[in-house]
């Protein structure tokens, strides 16, 4: 197969994500979904259905019955998230954003990918033989991004420390914690049948609503900001997520080779563009939404074909098949 046919093979896999997007933006646009409802399922994905699609690929992972492969991806996610907050400081200078600007919006938004709703539905796709495996190590990253944004990208924000790690403990956070210890002491054996399969039902829902709330989420955001076009935050983003963090990952990744979850968990990582939830953290702590929305727009758009391509490219460089 040459390089075009990789490409569109790749293209295929992500185009079902990215129109499950689009419908949600539309029936946002129509109103299906209102802020209330919006609200509303918001809290249904958090503290019950992610924890149940969490709950049911972590226990009886074999992937995660290593310590290594646990710190690993841990320390991935947040040193990652750390890197990228550096960077895009770093970048931000150099384009001469000022404080005053939102540059702390712009290294916080910059910084954090799409770590979850996105790369799921991709691994599924792409991986499909050893997605349950791969998705259990997907969780143990974002851990540790999830560290990494609930203390050092609040205290940028809002520049205070002051209940950094309350916000750590969340339906997601619990649910990881709980799934490496029953995968460690194999209690998973004990749960009843039918519970796992009442949570196996429910965490299956998550990839489809999370797609339409992502989506549902841009078409609120886009209504509801009158949007400032800055040329040097695009850019500057473009240049972050596209570019230099790309390889940051791909690198780290060529690193890690003690495991293959984990280096594919990283390829896709690296292809994201900027998540959604930067919007809602510079909302609450202080920051400049407006910032924040041109980057997750910005990169947003851009990714229809950057993704697929740093997909092929990461999936190439490292030897890993799909």
């Amino acid at each position: 197969m040459n390089s075009l046919e990789n490409f569109l093979e790749i293209v295929i896999h992500t185009l079902p994500v990215f129109l499950m997007v689009g419908v949600g933006y539309l029936i946002r646009q129509l109103k299906v979904i209102t802020d209330e409802s919006e609200k509303s399922i918001v809290r249904l994905v958090v503290n019950v259905l992610y924890p149940c699609f969490i709950l049911t690929r972590i226990p009886g992972n074999q992937s995660l019955q290593q310590l290594s492969v646990v710190f690993s991806a841990l320390t991935a996610g947040f040193v990652l998230t750390l890197s990228g907050l550096l960077v895009s400081r770093m970048v931000g200078g150099a384009f001469k954003i000022q404080k005053t600007d939102g540059l702390n919006t712009f290294s916080v938004s910059t910084a954090l990918q799409n770590y979850g709703f996105i790369p799921i539905p991709l691994i599924t796709a792409l991986f499909p033989d050893v997605a349950d495996q791969t998705l259990g190590v997907l969780f143990v990253h974002n851990l540790g991004l999830e560290l990494a944004m609930w203390t050092v990208c609040i205290v940028l924000l809002s520049g205070t420390a002051k209940g950094a790690l309350k916000r750590l403990i969340n339906g997601p956070t619990i649910a990881i914690i709980a799934g490496l210890l029953l995968n460690f002491t194999d209690f998973h054996h004990w749960i009843p049948s039918f519970a796992q399969k009442a949570a196996h039902d429910l965490g299956n829902c998550t990839i489809p609503i999370s797609l339409l709330l992502v989506g549902a989420t841009l078409g609120s955001v886009i209504s509801s900001h009158k949007i400032q076009i800055s040329p040097k935050v695009i850019v500057g983003s473009l240049l972050v997520r596209f570019a230099i963090m790309p390889l940051a990952f791909i690198a780290v990744a060529d690193i890690l080779t003690g495991s293959q979850e984990l280096q594919r968990v990283l390829v896709i990582e690296a292809a994201m563009p900027a998540a959604i939830f930067p919007i809602v953290l510079a909302k609450h702590y202080g920051g400049k939404p407006n910032v924040a929305v041109q980057v997750c727009l910005a990169t947003s758009l851009v990714s229809l074909v950057l993704t697929p391509a740093w997909l092929l490219l990461g999936l190439r460089l490292l030897g890993l098949a799909y």
